[in-house]
């Protein structure tokens, strides 16, 4: 290699790019600058994905989580495969409506070839007894006697 070029490999991607001093580069994968007819590119190291690091969870969101799947092991494996089933609670941005101990769960169900598919959306209580919209929850809420604002 000549004096004056500096080689610097991306983690994205295997290619190594050569930038020379008068601005040209050469690069080892398919598509050059050169063939686009653009100046020197320089390829920087991407940031690495944080690993997902869960939530710490209340003691009451854990006991009405266990209830839930009691619950569904009670009434037998009934899921398919492809269903992926996520909870959350009230320290979730989306549902920081919820009561202390009440759990949320999305449901994503695919359906068709182009990956397109519907969300269920479902609220336990702290009983582990299930409501199928967020007006039930609110419904449940008066019926209580639970002071509720309008969210």
């Amino acid at each position: 290699m000549e004096k004056g070029h500096t080689k610097q490999k991306s983690m994205a991607s295997s290619s190594t790019v050569t930038k020379a001093e008068n601005g040209q580069s050469s690069s080892s994968s398919s598509s050059s600058s050169k063939k686009r007819g653009r100046g020197a590119t320089t390829i920087l190291e991407l940031p690495q994905p944080r690993p997902h690091q869960p939530k710490e969870r209340s003691p009451l969101t854990i006991a009405t989580l266990r209830l839930v799947r009691e619950k569904a092991e009670k009434r037998g494996k009934r899921t398919s495969l492809a269903v992926s089933v996520r909870h959350f609670d009230n320290t979730d941005i989306n549902y920081n409506w919820l009561l202390p101990g009440w759990v949320a769960e999305e449901r994503y169900v695919p359906s068709g070839r182009k990956g397109l598919g519907r969300v269920y959306k479902y609220y336990y209580d702290t009983t582990g007894h299930k409501y199928y919209s967020k007006r039930e929850v609110l419904f449940a809420w008066k019926k209580m006697n639970i002071i509720c604002l309008d969210p």
